[in-house]
């Protein structure tokens, strides 16, 4: 953990003791494969989250007075090993949740979700927003990279313990394993899946339109719109126990839409996951 924080998110308790949320961020873009610069996306969703009202004018909610929340800082990655780095995701994110306190992940890229999920309680059920599978068997000469993830993940809670939302693209080995998980729900289909289950929900910001999000790591065409995500964010938070998440995959652009657009998730999803927790 670093002892200097240049920025914090948006905070309003001043010892983690006290916290519901804690935050911490993960700078780290080693695996990479085509647009490299997430390793910079905790700061600048920091930044975009600072410079948003807290106050939501739909719930008529305010996040800093509904929920405690104290930001850690960065953990420090392992640059060049994302083996190394998920295991320092996984003692962070034990050690939060033993203490039963909510994590929010910041990314970089979107490997460290691993982390996360191997310090899950049992019977976790995973929710994904993604543009891409993450399913492939190995990767560049690896099975810890951000596009093996979820393969990894899988092997860990179950395959019909995960749902993929967003998805349209991959190749066709992918495809084919990706039957065994649910892919593309329904409405029904996801109310169902999240029903009276600890979820863990995972946003690559890839999963919307680069119209909406330019500023990824690997952006895909024909993309989810914000106003169709949202309520799905909310089904989930209603219908299941949220216990953790993460945002990843955010890179700098200078039109700064992405990461305003992260920030305000991360305000709705703590939001609606509040209003269902009291």
């Amino acid at each position: 953990m670093q002892d200097h924080i240049t920025n914090r998110f948006p905070s309003n308790v001043e010892r983690i003791e006290d916290a519901e949320v804690v935050v911490f961020g993960v700078p780290f873009d080693s695996t990479v494969d085509f647009l490299v610069g997430t390793r910079f996306g905790p700061k600048i969703i920091r930044e975009a989250a600072c410079f948003i009202e807290p106050f939501d004018v739909q719930l008529e909610k305010n996040l800093l007075d509904e929920v405690k929340i104290f930001d850690t800082g960065d953990i420090e990655p392992v640059r060049g090993s994302s083996e190394d780095t998920i295991k320092r995701v996984k003692q962070m994110v034990k050690q939060i949740i033993d203490a039963k306190k909510f994590p929010l992940m910041l990314g970089g890229e979107h490997s460290i979700t691993l982390g996360a999920v191997k310090a899950l309680p049992k019977n976790t059920k995973i929710v994904c927003f993604d543009a891409h599978y993450d399913l492939k068997e190995r990767w560049e000469g690896s099975e810890y990279t951000h596009n093996t993830w979820l393969r990894r993940a899988a092997e860990l809670v179950g395959e019909k313990n995960i749902c993929l939302i967003g998805v349209r693209t991959g190749d066709e080995f992918e495809h084919e394993f990706g039957k065994n998980l649910l892919v593309n729900p329904t409405i029904e289909e996801l109310a169902e899946f999240v029903k009276d289950s600890s979820v863990y929900l995972t946003i690559d910001m890839d999963v919307f339109d680069p119209a909406y999000a330019p500023g990824v790591g690997t952006p895909e065409p024909f993309g989810m719109i914000p106003e169709f995500v949202l309520p799905l964010i909310e089904l989930i938070a209603k219908a299941g126990k949220v216990l953790g998440m993460d945002v990843v995959e955010v890179r700098p652009l200078e039109d700064r839409n992405t990461e305003i657009l992260a920030a305000r998730l991360i305000f709705k999803t703590l939001l609606y996951r509040d209003l269902t927790t009291k």
